[in-house]
C-alpha cells in the first residue's frame, strides 16, 4: 500500500479521535458552554456570512446571538443588508450529534439600489422577522462544533422563504 495514503488515513483517524472523544453523549454541552462560530446563510438568518456567540444553558438548550450581512453587486444593482439575530435551539436527544428545532428572531436593515437598466431604483428600510429551523448539531467533548440546518420565516408557507445553511465553531 502507498505509504503516503497510509499516513493520510492515519492522520485523519487521529484527528477524528481527538475531536470526537471517547463518548457519544452530550457531556460537552454541559461542560463546554460558551461558543464562537461562523455561519453561512442561516446563522444568523437571513445572511450570507454571519458570526455568532452561543451559550449552552443546559445540555439540550442553546441560545445564540449573531451578526450577519448580505453584500452583493450585480447587473444593475447593489445590495447591502445587515442582520442582528437571537436564536434558541432545543436538542431532541442528549447526544453529541443530535437533531434540533430552533426558533429565532431577526432585525434586518439595508439598502438596495439600481443603476444602468435599473437606474433610479433605491430602496432602504428595516424589518423584523421570526424564523423556525430544523437541523443536526455536533459538539464534541473537545469543543468542536458543526451543524447543518434549514430555516424558514414564520408566517409564510413552508419552503417559500427558507434556506439551508451550515455553521462551524468552537466551545470553551
Amino acid at each position: 500500500m502507498n505509504k503516503r495514503l497510509v499516513s493520510v488515513v492515519g492522520a485523519v483517524l487521529v484527528w477524528v479521535a481527538l475531536i470526537a472523544g471517547p463518548d457519544a453523549h452530550a457531556g460537552s454541552r454541559a461542560t463546554k458552554k460558551l461558543g464562537l462560530g461562523v455561519g453561512v446563510i442561516t446563522e444568523p438568518f437571513p445572511s450570507i456570512l454571519g458570526f455568532n456567540v452561543s451559550y449552552n444553558l443546559m445540555k439540550q438548550l442553546r441560545f445564540s446571538g449573531g451578526y450577519g450581512s448580505i453584500s452583493a453587486t450585480g447587473a444593475g444593482y447593489k445590495m447591502d443588508v445587515k442582520t442582528y439575530a437571537l436564536d434558541a435551539k432545543l436538542f431532541l436527544l442528549d447526544w453529541s450529534f443530535a437533531p434540533f428545532v430552533s426558533l429565532g428572531y431577526s432585525f434586518v436593515s439595508g439598502t438596495v439600489s439600481g443603476s444602468g437598466t435599473s437606474s433610479g431604483i433605491s430602496l432602504s428600510g428595516t424589518g423584523k422577522s421570526a424564523n423556525f429551523g430544523l437541523g443536526v448539531d455536533w459538539q464534541t467533548w473537545a469543543g468542536f462544533n458543526f451543524g447543518l440546518e434549514y430555516k424558514s420565516l414564520i408566517g409564510t408557507s413552508v419552503g417559500s422563504v427558507g434556506a439551508p445553511g451550515v455553521y462551524i465553531g468552537w466551545f470553551f
